[in-house]
């Protein structure tokens, strides 16, 4: 086909492309603040020097007034931190604590509940089907649950169970609060500047894949007939040992939140210090409020308790099983 024909769709597609560019500075016609203002300004949004017209004309203009002065040295400060925030939800979720997100159960959880449990970034393990982790190992986590003093006074009643999810969901809303005030109190995010909390949303969309992860887990649990679901050790990628489409959810995932957190423009060293700690803050909360789940709903030292009273039930009694 001859390439004269493609010109005029060309023009279609590039012409609409092209105004709404030339509109986004358009909207706009304030003068940039001072350099000295705008450039080096933690936690300064655009609404600081603007006020009244649409949201994403100014915060499209904040942005170009802060990179367009700005030094090649501070330029390259900004593409620095752009590369540390891309980070934060790969190493402070489950990539860099491959076995630390494993929460080992007596029993399946409920989907609802499993769902949950991997939205906030741990993965709940049958302990008998851990066939990756040895006698060790197990028993190291087991010790650790009884000994550890908040799992330890979580498991003391229900009371305390109860106050502990409380509390730790209370923490994980204030964290999710911060978050959001902190990307608002940002630059803004390069994706648009029309929504400002991109990187709460991201948080909270984590149970789409465990959604996808939930129901293929329940289906090869149907099929499977050995029970032995773990064949390899522990993976840093959720849902590795799933179907594909298991894994590619979770790709799509951790790869549209590297794209957010990068995407946050003129992120300086002050705030990316204050991204770091709050995120690690989401992080405890989540991780924390997913292992109560867990110990509320399928507690695996009152399983142990189980199996030892039936060993020595078959064994006829303590005193019988000493001789």
């Amino acid at each position: 086909m001859h390439l004269s024909y493609f010109f005029p769709l060309l023009l279609g597609l590039g012409l609409p492309l092209a105004s709404a560019y030339e509109r986004i500075p358009a909207n706009d016609t304030a003068p940039c603040p001072h350099p000295d203002d705008i450039v080096y300004s933690p936690f300064t949004p655009w609404f600081n020097f603007y006020s009244g017209g649409k949201r994403s004309s100014f915060c499209w203009k904040a942005a170009i007034c802060t990179l367009e002065p700005a030094d090649e040295a501070r330029k390259q400060q900004f593409g620095a931190t752009a590369l540390v925030m891309g980070l934060l939800p790969l190493t402070l979720r489950d990539i860099a604590w491959p076995e630390r997100r494993i929460v080992l159960v007596s029993a399946p959880l409920p989907r609802l509940a499993a769902v949950v449990v991997r939205g906030l970034g741990l993965e709940p393990t049958v302990k008998r089907e851990m066939m990756t982790w040895g006698e060790d190992d197990v028993h190291r986590w087991m010790t650790w649950v009884r000994g550890s003093w908040f799992a330890g006074f979580a498991r003391q009643s229900k009371s305390a169970m109860r106050m502990l999810l409380a509390v730790c969901f209370a923490a994980l809303m204030v964290t999710y609060g911060a978050l959001a005030v902190v990307e608002l109190y940002s630059k803004g995010s390069a994706l648009g500047c029309t929504y400002p909390v991109f990187a709460v949303t991201w948080c909270i969309t984590g149970v789409l894949p465990a959604i996808v992860h939930t129901l293929f887990e329940s289906w090869r649990r149907r099929k499977d007939v050995n029970g032995q679901t773990k064949t390899g050790r522990p993976s840093a990628v959720q849902g590795v040992d799933e179907a594909w489409p298991v894994q590619l959810s979770w790709a799509i995932y951790y790869t549209a939140g590297t794209l957010i957190y990068t995407s946050i423009m003129a992120v300086t060293v002050l705030e990316l210090f204050v991204w770091v700690a709050i995120q690690l803050c989401v992080t405890a909360a989540s991780k924390l409020l997913a292992l109560y789940i867990c110990i509320s709903l399928r507690d695996p030292v009152e399983d142990d308790a189980t199996l030892d009273l039936s060993a020595a039930t078959e064994n006829g009694g303590p005193l019988k099983a000493d001789r």
